[in-house]
Protein backbone atom coordinates (compact mmCIF):
# COMPACT_ATOMS: atom_id res chain seq x y z
CA UNK A 1 0.00 0.00 0.00
CA UNK A 2 1.08 3.59 -0.74
CA UNK A 3 0.29 7.34 -0.18
CA UNK A 4 -1.41 8.58 -3.54
CA UNK A 5 -2.71 11.86 -2.05
CA UNK A 6 -2.34 14.19 0.78
CA UNK A 7 -4.90 16.76 1.73
CA UNK A 8 -3.94 19.96 3.97
CA UNK A 9 -6.54 22.18 5.67
CA UNK A 10 -5.84 25.13 8.31
CA UNK A 11 -2.58 23.06 9.28
CA UNK A 12 0.40 25.59 10.29
CA UNK A 13 1.37 27.78 7.19
CA UNK A 14 -1.28 26.03 4.39
CA UNK A 15 -4.47 27.27 4.74
CA UNK A 16 -5.62 24.92 1.98
CA UNK A 17 -3.33 22.41 -0.53
CA UNK A 18 -3.59 18.58 -1.96
CA UNK A 19 -0.47 16.95 -3.55
CA UNK A 20 -1.14 13.70 -5.71
CA UNK A 21 2.04 11.39 -5.18
CA UNK A 22 4.00 8.22 -7.07
CA UNK A 23 5.78 6.16 -5.82
CA UNK A 24 9.02 7.94 -4.88
CA UNK A 25 7.89 11.36 -4.70
CA UNK A 26 11.10 13.94 -3.81
CA UNK A 27 9.61 17.63 -2.39
CA UNK A 28 11.73 20.59 -3.19
CA UNK A 29 10.86 23.94 -2.81
CA UNK A 30 12.43 27.26 -1.10
CA UNK A 31 12.37 27.46 3.05
CA UNK A 32 8.92 28.41 4.53
CA UNK A 33 7.08 26.65 1.19
CA UNK A 34 5.41 23.59 3.15
CA UNK A 35 7.72 20.69 3.23
CA UNK A 36 8.28 20.65 6.60
CA UNK A 37 4.40 20.86 7.30
CA UNK A 38 3.56 17.88 5.00
CA UNK A 39 6.13 15.64 6.70
CA UNK A 40 4.35 16.83 10.03
CA UNK A 41 1.24 16.33 8.16
CA UNK A 42 1.50 12.78 7.33
CA UNK A 43 3.12 11.66 11.00
CA UNK A 44 -0.60 12.70 12.49
CA UNK A 45 -2.40 10.76 10.17
CA UNK A 46 -0.02 7.86 9.57
CA UNK A 47 2.40 7.97 12.17
CA UNK A 48 2.40 5.74 15.58
CA UNK A 49 1.65 7.65 18.85
CA UNK A 50 5.27 8.74 19.52
CA UNK A 51 5.73 10.31 16.09
CA UNK A 52 2.71 12.52 17.20
CA UNK A 53 4.20 15.83 18.69
CA UNK A 54 1.44 17.46 20.98
CA UNK A 55 -0.08 20.39 18.94
CA UNK A 56 -0.74 24.06 19.90
CA UNK A 57 -2.46 26.93 18.90
CA UNK A 58 0.47 27.88 16.58
CA UNK A 59 -0.48 24.47 15.17
CA UNK A 60 -3.68 26.21 13.01
CA UNK A 61 -2.58 28.35 10.34
CA UNK A 62 -2.66 31.82 11.87
CA UNK A 63 -2.41 30.87 15.52
CA UNK A 64 -5.44 31.87 16.57
CA UNK A 65 -7.95 29.15 16.66
CA UNK A 66 -11.38 29.92 17.23
CA UNK A 67 -14.01 27.51 18.47
CA UNK A 68 -15.35 26.59 15.24
CA UNK A 69 -11.64 26.13 13.58
CA UNK A 70 -10.21 22.99 12.44
CA UNK A 71 -7.03 21.88 11.37
CA UNK A 72 -8.42 18.56 8.73
CA UNK A 73 -6.04 16.07 7.14
CA UNK A 74 -6.95 12.99 4.59
CA UNK A 75 -4.23 10.99 3.23
CA UNK A 76 -5.55 8.73 0.39
CA UNK A 77 -4.30 4.88 0.54
CA UNK A 78 -4.10 2.41 -2.59
CA UNK A 79 -2.63 -0.31 -3.88
CA UNK A 80 -4.42 -2.95 -2.40
CA UNK A 81 -3.79 -6.18 -3.68
CA UNK A 82 -6.07 -6.95 -6.47
CA UNK A 83 -8.12 -4.05 -5.75
CA UNK A 84 -10.40 -6.12 -4.31
CA UNK A 85 -11.79 -4.76 -1.16
CA UNK A 86 -13.43 -8.69 0.32
CA UNK A 87 -9.96 -9.78 0.00
CA UNK A 88 -9.41 -7.06 2.82
CA UNK A 89 -11.68 -7.00 4.94
CA UNK A 90 -9.72 -5.74 8.11
CA UNK A 91 -9.77 -2.20 6.02
CA UNK A 92 -13.08 -2.74 4.51
CA UNK A 93 -16.12 -3.78 5.83
CA UNK A 94 -18.44 -2.55 9.04
CA UNK A 95 -16.86 -0.78 11.15
CA UNK A 96 -14.19 0.21 9.03
CA UNK A 97 -13.22 2.09 5.80
CA UNK A 98 -15.57 2.20 2.84
CA UNK A 99 -14.35 1.29 -0.47
CA UNK A 100 -13.65 4.62 -2.77
CA UNK A 101 -12.29 4.38 -6.38
CA UNK A 102 -9.46 6.38 -7.24
CA UNK A 103 -8.77 8.02 -10.90
CA UNK A 104 -4.68 8.63 -10.24
CA UNK A 105 -4.90 10.39 -13.59
CA UNK A 106 -6.93 13.35 -12.40
CA UNK A 107 -7.17 12.82 -8.32
CA UNK A 108 -10.94 12.35 -8.66
CA UNK A 109 -12.71 9.87 -5.94
CA UNK A 110 -15.54 8.01 -6.87
CA UNK A 111 -18.37 6.12 -4.78
CA UNK A 112 -18.20 2.93 -7.22
CA UNK A 113 -15.96 1.48 -9.74
CA UNK A 114 -17.21 2.97 -13.02
CA UNK A 115 -14.10 2.26 -15.18
CA UNK A 116 -11.25 -0.48 -14.92
CA UNK A 117 -8.65 2.14 -14.42
CA UNK A 118 -10.02 3.29 -11.02
CA UNK A 119 -7.82 1.95 -8.34
CA UNK A 120 -9.33 0.70 -5.00
CA UNK A 121 -8.61 3.25 -2.18
CA UNK A 122 -9.01 4.23 1.53
CA UNK A 123 -8.96 7.48 3.58
CA UNK A 124 -7.81 7.98 6.66
CA UNK A 125 -8.66 11.98 8.43
CA UNK A 126 -7.29 13.54 11.03
CA UNK A 127 -8.62 16.71 13.09
CA UNK A 128 -7.81 18.57 15.60
CA UNK A 129 -9.40 21.73 17.39
CA UNK A 130 -8.41 23.81 20.03
CA UNK A 131 -10.69 23.97 23.50
CA UNK A 132 -10.37 27.42 24.61
CA UNK A 133 -12.00 26.32 28.18
CA UNK A 134 -8.86 23.67 29.21
CA UNK A 135 -6.42 25.73 26.69
CA UNK A 136 -5.40 22.33 25.18
CA UNK A 137 -5.76 20.50 21.43
CA UNK A 138 -8.25 17.77 21.19
CA UNK A 139 -7.18 15.21 17.91
CA UNK A 140 -8.89 12.28 16.45
CA UNK A 141 -7.91 10.10 13.40
CA UNK A 142 -10.47 8.45 11.40
CA UNK A 143 -11.81 6.71 8.67
CA UNK A 144 -12.36 9.28 6.27
CA UNK A 145 -15.83 8.20 4.49
CA UNK A 146 -17.46 11.53 3.03
CA UNK A 147 -16.80 14.75 2.32
CA UNK A 148 -20.07 16.27 3.89
CA UNK A 149 -19.19 19.02 6.85
CA UNK A 150 -19.02 16.25 9.69
CA UNK A 151 -17.47 17.59 13.14
CA UNK A 152 -16.22 14.37 14.83
CA UNK A 153 -15.75 16.50 18.39
CA UNK A 154 -19.89 17.20 17.98
CA UNK A 155 -21.23 13.96 16.29
CA UNK A 156 -19.80 10.93 17.51
CA UNK A 157 -20.18 9.21 13.79
CA UNK A 158 -16.20 8.47 13.05
CA UNK A 159 -14.84 5.24 13.10
CA UNK A 160 -11.46 5.09 14.36
CA UNK A 161 -8.49 3.78 12.59
CA UNK A 162 -6.89 0.71 14.63
CA UNK A 163 -3.38 0.70 15.44
CA UNK A 164 -2.87 -2.39 13.62
CA UNK A 165 -3.84 -0.96 10.66
CA UNK A 166 -1.44 2.12 11.35
CA UNK A 167 1.22 -0.45 11.88
CA UNK A 168 0.49 -2.60 8.44
CA UNK A 169 1.18 0.45 6.51
CA UNK A 170 4.27 0.46 8.01
CA UNK A 171 5.24 4.16 7.85
CA UNK A 172 8.27 5.52 8.99
CA UNK A 173 9.88 9.16 9.56
CA UNK A 174 13.86 9.97 9.69
CA UNK A 175 13.74 13.85 10.05
CA UNK A 176 16.36 16.18 9.80
CA UNK A 177 17.18 16.80 13.25
CA UNK A 178 19.61 13.31 13.56
CA UNK A 179 21.96 14.24 15.97
CA UNK A 180 20.77 11.25 18.51
CA UNK A 181 24.08 9.25 19.20
CA UNK A 182 21.85 6.45 21.00
CA UNK A 183 20.36 5.20 18.07
CA UNK A 184 21.72 1.72 17.38
CA UNK A 185 20.95 0.95 21.68
CA UNK A 186 18.21 -0.03 23.30
CA UNK A 187 17.06 3.63 24.42
CA UNK A 188 15.71 3.42 21.19
CA UNK A 189 12.47 2.42 20.13
CA UNK A 190 13.34 2.02 16.67
CA UNK A 191 16.36 -0.24 17.25
CA UNK A 192 13.69 -2.45 19.78
CA UNK A 193 11.60 -2.84 16.95
CA UNK A 194 14.09 -3.46 14.09
CA UNK A 195 15.42 -6.21 16.97
CA UNK A 196 11.83 -7.76 17.32
CA UNK A 197 11.33 -7.83 13.61
CA UNK A 198 14.70 -9.92 12.67
CA UNK A 199 13.78 -12.21 15.95
CA UNK A 200 17.20 -11.30 17.40
CA UNK A 201 17.07 -10.56 20.98
CA UNK A 202 20.89 -11.63 21.72
CA UNK A 203 19.45 -12.97 24.71
CA UNK A 204 22.25 -15.33 26.03
CA UNK A 205 24.31 -12.73 25.62
CA UNK A 206 22.95 -10.32 27.85
CA UNK A 207 22.52 -12.85 30.12
CA UNK A 208 26.68 -13.68 30.15
CA UNK A 209 27.25 -10.05 30.38
CA UNK A 210 24.99 -9.54 33.31
CA UNK A 211 26.63 -12.84 35.07
CA UNK A 212 30.20 -11.51 34.05
CA UNK A 213 28.82 -7.69 35.50
CA UNK A 214 28.08 -9.15 38.79
CA UNK A 215 31.15 -11.23 38.84
CA UNK A 216 33.74 -9.27 37.46
CA UNK A 217 37.37 -10.80 37.20
CA UNK A 218 39.24 -7.52 38.56
CA UNK A 219 36.12 -5.72 41.14
CA UNK A 220 36.49 -2.12 41.24
CA UNK A 221 36.46 -2.12 44.84
CA UNK A 222 39.56 -4.68 45.58
CA UNK A 223 41.74 -1.70 43.45
CA UNK A 224 44.72 -0.51 46.24
CA UNK A 225 43.60 3.31 45.24
CA UNK A 226 39.68 2.40 46.66
CA UNK A 227 40.56 -1.19 48.58
CA UNK A 228 41.20 0.89 51.86
CA UNK A 229 38.35 3.24 51.67
CA UNK A 230 35.66 0.55 51.17
CA UNK A 231 36.92 -1.47 53.74
CA UNK A 232 36.58 1.70 56.25
CA UNK A 233 32.85 2.34 55.28
CA UNK A 234 31.99 -1.42 55.30
CA UNK A 235 33.21 -1.57 58.87
CA UNK A 236 31.39 1.35 60.22
CA UNK A 237 28.07 -0.11 58.23
CA UNK A 238 28.46 -3.69 60.61
CA UNK A 239 28.52 -1.37 63.71
CA UNK A 240 25.47 -0.07 62.88
CA UNK A 241 23.85 -2.67 61.09
CA UNK A 242 24.92 -6.17 62.29
CA UNK A 243 25.55 -8.90 59.75
CA UNK A 244 25.42 -5.95 56.95
CA UNK A 245 25.82 -6.84 53.30
CA UNK A 246 29.16 -5.53 51.80
CA UNK A 247 29.96 -2.98 49.51
CA UNK A 248 30.53 -3.74 45.89
CA UNK A 249 31.42 -1.75 42.96
CA UNK A 250 29.64 -2.66 39.81
CA UNK A 251 29.01 -1.00 36.09
CA UNK A 252 25.79 -1.22 36.51
CA UNK A 253 22.52 -2.44 38.29
CA UNK A 254 23.33 -5.70 36.53
CA UNK A 255 19.88 -6.92 35.83
CA UNK A 256 19.17 -7.78 32.05
CA UNK A 257 17.30 -4.45 31.62
CA UNK A 258 20.01 -2.21 32.83
CA UNK A 259 22.68 -4.37 30.52
CA UNK A 260 20.94 -3.50 28.01
CA UNK A 261 20.54 0.20 28.91
CA UNK A 262 24.01 0.64 28.86
CA UNK A 263 24.95 -0.12 25.81
CA UNK A 264 26.13 2.30 23.29
CA UNK A 265 27.39 1.82 19.98
CA UNK A 266 31.33 2.21 18.98
CA UNK A 267 32.37 2.08 15.80
CA UNK A 268 36.51 1.46 15.06
CA UNK A 269 38.44 1.24 12.47
CA UNK A 270 40.88 -1.31 11.26
CA UNK A 271 43.57 -1.87 14.01
CA UNK A 272 41.94 1.16 15.91
CA UNK A 273 40.39 1.47 19.02
CA UNK A 274 36.71 1.48 19.30
CA UNK A 275 35.49 5.30 19.82
CA UNK A 276 31.44 5.56 21.19
CA UNK A 277 28.81 6.99 18.46
CA UNK A 278 28.94 10.29 19.91
CA UNK A 279 32.16 10.69 19.77
CA UNK A 280 31.86 10.40 16.02
CA UNK A 281 31.79 12.53 13.34
CA UNK A 282 27.62 14.03 12.91
CA UNK A 283 27.84 12.48 9.03
CA UNK A 284 28.44 8.97 11.15
CA UNK A 285 25.67 9.56 13.75
CA UNK A 286 23.29 10.98 11.38
CA UNK A 287 23.84 7.49 9.29
CA UNK A 288 22.47 5.82 12.21
CA UNK A 289 18.42 6.10 12.00
CA UNK A 290 18.66 5.62 8.31
CA UNK A 291 20.72 2.46 8.57
CA UNK A 292 18.81 0.93 10.81
CA UNK A 293 15.57 1.47 8.84
CA UNK A 294 17.02 0.18 5.88
CA UNK A 295 17.60 -2.33 7.98
CA UNK A 296 13.86 -2.85 9.08
CA UNK A 297 12.90 -2.39 5.56
CA UNK A 298 14.55 -5.33 3.99
CA UNK A 299 12.76 -7.37 6.93
CA UNK A 300 9.58 -5.63 6.26
CA UNK A 301 10.13 -6.39 2.34
CA UNK A 302 10.77 -10.04 2.90
CA UNK A 303 7.72 -10.84 5.45
CA UNK A 304 5.44 -9.36 2.25
CA UNK A 305 4.93 -6.18 4.61
CA UNK A 306 4.63 -2.50 3.61
CA UNK A 307 7.06 -0.54 4.23
CA UNK A 308 6.35 3.67 3.86
CA UNK A 309 9.26 5.85 4.76
CA UNK A 310 9.14 9.74 4.65
CA UNK A 311 13.26 10.93 4.99
CA UNK A 312 14.08 14.60 5.58
CA UNK A 313 16.93 16.46 4.27
CA UNK A 314 19.39 13.28 3.21
CA UNK A 315 21.93 15.26 2.43
CA UNK A 316 22.74 16.11 5.74
CA UNK A 317 26.03 15.93 6.91
CA UNK A 318 27.12 13.30 3.71
CA UNK A 319 29.09 14.11 0.84
CA UNK A 320 27.49 14.33 -2.45
CA UNK A 321 29.14 11.47 -4.14
CA UNK A 322 26.73 9.69 -1.32
CA UNK A 323 23.43 10.93 -1.09
CA UNK A 324 22.41 9.91 -4.40
CA UNK A 325 23.37 6.28 -3.29
CA UNK A 326 21.87 6.13 -0.40
CA UNK A 327 18.08 7.54 -1.74
CA UNK A 328 18.42 4.82 -4.23
CA UNK A 329 18.97 2.10 -1.59
CA UNK A 330 15.94 3.81 0.00
CA UNK A 331 13.84 3.27 -2.71
CA UNK A 332 14.70 0.10 -3.96
CA UNK A 333 14.01 -1.12 -0.14
CA UNK A 334 10.52 0.49 0.34
CA UNK A 335 7.25 0.44 -0.36
CA UNK A 336 6.95 4.00 -1.03
CA UNK A 337 9.47 7.27 -0.53
CA UNK A 338 8.76 10.39 0.03
CA UNK A 339 12.04 13.00 0.44
CA UNK A 340 11.94 16.53 1.09
CA UNK A 341 15.28 18.47 0.03
CA UNK A 342 17.04 21.42 -0.77
CA UNK A 343 19.79 19.54 -2.95
CA UNK A 344 19.56 19.55 -7.05
CA UNK A 345 21.90 16.84 -6.97
CA UNK A 346 19.54 14.20 -5.03
CA UNK A 347 16.03 15.62 -6.93
CA UNK A 348 17.87 15.57 -10.42
CA UNK A 349 18.38 11.92 -9.78
CA UNK A 350 14.79 10.99 -9.86
CA UNK A 351 12.02 10.17 -12.39
CA UNK A 352 12.15 13.84 -12.73
CA UNK A 353 7.94 12.86 -13.02
CA UNK A 354 8.39 12.45 -9.30
CA UNK A 355 9.92 15.54 -8.40
CA UNK A 356 6.94 18.26 -6.96
CA UNK A 357 8.16 21.78 -6.86
CA UNK A 358 6.28 23.52 -3.62
CA UNK A 359 4.98 26.58 -3.65
CA UNK A 360 2.90 28.17 -0.53
CA UNK A 361 1.42 31.45 -1.64
CA UNK A 362 -0.90 33.27 1.07
CA UNK A 363 -1.43 29.77 2.44
CA UNK A 364 -2.56 27.98 -1.08
CA UNK A 365 -0.21 24.87 -0.98
CA UNK A 366 0.37 23.25 -4.29
CA UNK A 367 2.96 21.05 -5.82
CA UNK A 368 3.31 20.65 -9.42
CA UNK A 369 5.85 17.99 -10.92
CA UNK A 370 8.82 18.99 -12.50
CA UNK A 371 7.79 17.22 -15.78
CA UNK A 372 4.50 16.44 -16.41
CA UNK A 373 5.06 13.08 -18.74
CA UNK A 374 8.68 11.51 -19.64
CA UNK A 375 10.40 13.54 -22.24
CA UNK A 376 9.86 11.28 -25.34
CA UNK A 377 12.38 9.89 -27.84
CA UNK A 378 11.04 12.10 -30.34
CA UNK A 379 11.71 15.54 -28.23
CA UNK A 380 13.93 18.11 -29.66
CA UNK A 381 17.44 18.04 -28.85
CA UNK A 382 17.60 21.23 -26.57
CA UNK A 383 14.25 20.18 -24.32
CA UNK A 384 16.61 17.00 -23.88
CA UNK A 385 19.72 18.74 -23.06
CA UNK A 386 17.54 21.38 -20.55
CA UNK A 387 15.39 18.44 -18.46
CA UNK A 388 18.26 16.13 -18.84
CA UNK A 389 21.69 17.68 -18.77
CA UNK A 390 20.85 20.64 -17.10
CA UNK A 391 18.26 19.18 -14.47
CA UNK A 392 20.78 20.03 -11.39
CA UNK A 393 20.59 23.70 -12.48
CA UNK A 394 17.35 24.12 -13.51
CA UNK A 395 15.99 22.71 -10.35
CA UNK A 396 18.33 24.58 -8.01
CA UNK A 397 16.84 27.74 -9.70
CA UNK A 398 13.67 26.58 -8.89
CA UNK A 399 13.79 26.87 -5.15
CA UNK A 400 14.62 30.77 -5.49
CA UNK A 401 11.68 33.34 -4.75
CA UNK A 402 12.12 34.36 -8.69
CA UNK A 403 13.73 32.57 -11.55
CA UNK A 404 15.31 34.23 -14.41
CA UNK A 405 15.56 32.92 -17.72
CA UNK A 406 18.23 34.37 -20.03
CA UNK A 407 18.06 34.87 -24.04
CA UNK A 408 20.94 31.35 -24.19
CA UNK A 409 23.10 29.55 -22.59
CA UNK A 410 26.57 31.48 -22.63
CA UNK A 411 24.38 34.32 -20.76
CA UNK A 412 23.69 31.98 -17.77
CA UNK A 413 27.47 30.82 -18.03
CA UNK A 414 28.73 34.59 -18.07
CA UNK A 415 26.32 35.60 -15.23
CA UNK A 416 27.33 32.83 -12.92
CA UNK A 417 30.90 32.91 -13.37
CA UNK A 418 30.76 36.66 -12.62
CA UNK A 419 28.70 36.36 -9.57
CA UNK A 420 30.80 33.59 -7.97
CA UNK A 421 33.68 35.83 -6.65
CA UNK A 422 31.40 38.20 -6.16
CA UNK A 423 29.07 36.46 -3.91
CA UNK A 424 32.53 35.33 -2.25
CA UNK A 425 32.94 38.90 -0.39
CA UNK A 426 31.58 39.65 2.64
CA UNK A 427 30.19 43.23 2.27
CA UNK A 428 28.68 41.86 -1.47
CA UNK A 429 24.69 41.10 -0.55
CA UNK A 430 25.00 44.41 1.73
CA UNK A 431 25.44 46.34 -1.06
CA UNK A 432 22.39 45.55 -2.35
CA UNK A 433 18.79 46.22 -1.24
CA UNK A 434 17.74 43.02 -3.20
CA UNK A 435 20.54 40.10 -2.84
CA UNK A 436 20.71 38.84 -6.20
CA UNK A 437 22.26 35.67 -5.04
CA UNK A 438 19.38 34.91 -2.34
CA UNK A 439 16.33 35.79 -4.29
CA UNK A 440 17.06 34.77 -7.99
CA UNK A 441 17.82 31.63 -9.74
CA UNK A 442 19.17 31.55 -13.32
CA UNK A 443 18.62 28.61 -15.22
CA UNK A 444 20.99 27.82 -18.50
CA UNK A 445 18.50 29.07 -21.48
CA UNK A 446 19.25 26.54 -24.91
CA UNK A 447 19.32 27.17 -27.80
CA UNK A 448 17.86 30.82 -27.39
CA UNK A 449 14.30 28.91 -26.61
CA UNK A 450 13.71 32.01 -23.94
CA UNK A 451 9.93 31.71 -24.93
CA UNK A 452 9.59 27.91 -25.13
CA UNK A 453 11.35 27.98 -21.75
CA UNK A 454 9.19 30.18 -19.58
CA UNK A 455 5.91 27.99 -20.90
CA UNK A 456 7.44 25.79 -19.45
CA UNK A 457 8.48 26.98 -16.08
CA UNK A 458 5.88 28.76 -15.53
CA UNK A 459 3.68 26.07 -14.93
CA UNK A 460 5.94 24.94 -11.59
CA UNK A 461 7.29 29.09 -10.74
CA UNK A 462 5.28 32.04 -9.86
CA UNK A 463 7.53 34.12 -10.66
CA UNK A 464 9.53 33.29 -13.90
CA UNK A 465 11.15 36.33 -15.78
CA UNK A 466 13.04 36.52 -18.80
CA UNK A 467 15.81 38.56 -19.57
CA UNK A 468 16.41 39.62 -23.37
CA UNK A 469 19.20 41.56 -25.47
CA UNK A 470 18.56 45.03 -27.11
CA UNK A 471 18.60 43.83 -30.70
CA UNK A 472 15.96 42.66 -33.17
CA UNK A 473 16.19 38.85 -32.15
CA UNK A 474 15.58 40.24 -28.27
CA UNK A 475 12.77 42.66 -28.83
CA UNK A 476 11.18 39.69 -30.90
CA UNK A 477 11.33 37.37 -28.05
CA UNK A 478 10.28 40.62 -25.82
CA UNK A 479 6.73 40.84 -27.91
CA UNK A 480 6.21 37.24 -27.86
CA UNK A 481 7.11 37.17 -24.14
CA UNK A 482 4.29 40.10 -23.42
CA UNK A 483 1.79 38.15 -25.42
CA UNK A 484 2.16 34.62 -23.66
CA UNK A 485 -0.71 33.70 -21.55
CA UNK A 486 0.65 33.38 -18.69
CA UNK A 487 2.76 36.30 -19.67
CA UNK A 488 5.96 36.42 -17.48
CA UNK A 489 6.64 38.18 -13.87
CA UNK A 490 8.93 40.70 -15.22
CA UNK A 491 10.61 40.77 -18.99
CA UNK A 492 14.00 42.64 -18.75
CA UNK A 493 15.68 43.93 -21.63
CA UNK A 494 18.71 45.17 -22.55
CA UNK A 495 19.08 49.15 -24.21
CA UNK A 496 18.89 49.23 -27.78
CA UNK A 497 22.03 47.40 -29.41
CA UNK A 498 22.77 45.79 -26.20
CA UNK A 499 23.26 41.99 -25.16
CA UNK A 500 24.82 41.05 -21.59
CA UNK A 501 28.45 41.25 -23.11
CA UNK A 502 27.86 45.16 -22.92
CA UNK A 503 26.70 45.32 -19.23
CA UNK A 504 29.65 43.94 -18.78
CA UNK A 505 31.62 46.14 -20.46
CA UNK A 506 29.64 49.00 -18.65
CA UNK A 507 30.18 47.29 -15.40
CA UNK A 508 34.27 47.68 -16.65
CA UNK A 509 34.17 51.34 -17.18
CA UNK A 510 33.78 51.87 -13.41
CA UNK A 511 37.39 52.12 -13.33
CA UNK A 512 38.55 50.95 -16.83
CA UNK A 513 41.94 51.36 -17.27
CA UNK A 514 42.55 49.51 -13.56
CA UNK A 515 40.43 46.61 -14.07
CA UNK A 516 41.26 45.75 -18.00
CA UNK A 517 44.81 46.28 -16.58
CA UNK A 518 44.02 43.34 -14.67
CA UNK A 519 41.88 41.04 -17.24
CA UNK A 520 45.43 42.08 -19.44
CA UNK A 521 47.86 40.19 -16.27
CA UNK A 522 45.24 37.33 -16.06
CA UNK A 523 44.63 36.37 -19.69
CA UNK A 524 48.38 36.33 -21.43
CA UNK A 525 47.51 35.92 -24.93
CA UNK A 526 44.51 38.86 -24.63
CA UNK A 527 46.20 42.03 -25.05
CA UNK A 528 42.78 44.25 -24.76
CA UNK A 529 43.26 48.09 -24.52
CA UNK A 530 40.01 49.13 -23.18
CA UNK A 531 36.72 47.31 -22.26
CA UNK A 532 35.46 47.71 -25.73
CA UNK A 533 37.86 45.25 -26.97
CA UNK A 534 37.17 42.82 -23.46
CA UNK A 535 32.95 43.31 -24.79
CA UNK A 536 34.20 41.89 -28.78
CA UNK A 537 36.10 39.42 -27.37
CA UNK A 538 32.92 38.08 -25.44
CA UNK A 539 30.87 38.56 -28.55
CA UNK A 540 32.83 36.93 -30.58
CA UNK A 541 33.81 33.90 -28.81
CA UNK A 542 31.05 32.76 -26.66
CA UNK A 543 31.66 30.30 -23.75
CA UNK A 544 34.97 31.33 -23.18
CA UNK A 545 34.91 30.12 -19.73
CA UNK A 546 38.73 31.08 -18.98
CA UNK A 547 37.93 34.46 -19.95
CA UNK A 548 35.13 34.71 -17.88
CA UNK A 549 36.63 33.79 -15.11
CA UNK A 550 39.41 36.61 -15.42
CA UNK A 551 37.00 39.10 -15.71
CA UNK A 552 34.92 37.80 -12.80
CA UNK A 553 38.33 38.08 -10.74
CA UNK A 554 39.24 41.21 -12.25
CA UNK A 555 35.58 42.88 -11.07
CA UNK A 556 35.75 41.15 -7.67
CA UNK A 557 39.16 42.73 -7.11
CA UNK A 558 38.00 46.57 -8.64
CA UNK A 559 36.16 47.69 -5.45
CA UNK A 560 34.89 50.17 -8.05
CA UNK A 561 33.52 47.63 -10.58
CA UNK A 562 31.82 45.34 -7.96
CA UNK A 563 30.24 48.39 -6.92
CA UNK A 564 29.08 49.11 -10.37
CA UNK A 565 28.37 45.06 -10.41
CA UNK A 566 26.24 45.12 -7.21
CA UNK A 567 24.55 47.94 -8.68
CA UNK A 568 23.64 46.07 -12.01
CA UNK A 569 22.14 42.89 -10.02
CA UNK A 570 20.58 44.34 -7.35
CA UNK A 571 18.41 45.86 -9.45
CA UNK A 572 17.69 42.98 -11.90
CA UNK A 573 16.61 41.36 -8.64
CA UNK A 574 14.15 44.09 -7.46
CA UNK A 575 12.68 44.27 -11.39
CA UNK A 576 12.42 40.49 -10.97
CA UNK A 577 10.31 40.73 -7.57
CA UNK A 578 8.27 43.24 -8.49
CA UNK A 579 9.63 45.89 -7.33
CA UNK A 580 10.56 49.67 -8.80
CA UNK A 581 14.00 50.48 -9.26
CA UNK A 582 15.89 53.57 -11.50
CA UNK A 583 17.80 51.23 -13.55
CA UNK A 584 14.93 49.85 -15.28
CA UNK A 585 12.03 51.51 -16.91
CA UNK A 586 8.89 50.01 -18.07
CA UNK A 587 7.80 50.31 -21.97
CA UNK A 588 5.18 48.44 -23.31
CA UNK A 589 4.74 45.64 -21.06
CA UNK A 590 9.16 45.31 -20.98
CA UNK A 591 11.78 46.56 -18.08
CA UNK A 592 14.49 48.21 -20.08
CA UNK A 593 17.76 48.65 -18.60
CA UNK A 594 18.98 52.53 -18.23
CA UNK A 595 23.06 52.46 -17.27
Amino acid sequence: MRIAQLQIVNFRGVREGTIRFKKHPILVGPNNCGKTTVVEALALLLGRDRLVRELTEHDFFGSDPQPADRIKLIATIVDFAGDDPDAHQDWFREGRAVEKWLNEADGTIHPTRTDASLKLCCQIGFQAHFDRDSLTVETVRYFHDHDNPVDPFVEDTMVPVPGKLIQELGFYLVRASRTWDRVLSWASELFRRTVRAAAGQPSAAVLAERDRLRQPAAPIEVDPAIRTLIEHVNVEITRYVPGAPEIKLRVTSTDSRSVMDSVVAHFAVAGGPCVPAARQGSGLVSLQGVLLLLELGRIRANAGEGFLMMLEEPELHLPPSSQQELVHRIQALSTQTIVTTHSPNIAAAADPTSVLILRNQNGRLSAEPFLEAPVPATAQNWIRKFFQQSRPEVIAALQHLAVLIPEGRSEYYLLRTVLRPLMLKQEWNAAMQCPFGLEVGVVPTEDAKVVETHAMLSRVHPRACCLVDGDGEGQRYAQQLVAATPAPAAILSWPDGWMLEDAVGWILQADEANVVAAIRALIDPLRPANAADVVERLKVKKMDIVLYEAIADAIANNAASAARAADLFGAISLACSGAATPRFTANAGVLIFQP
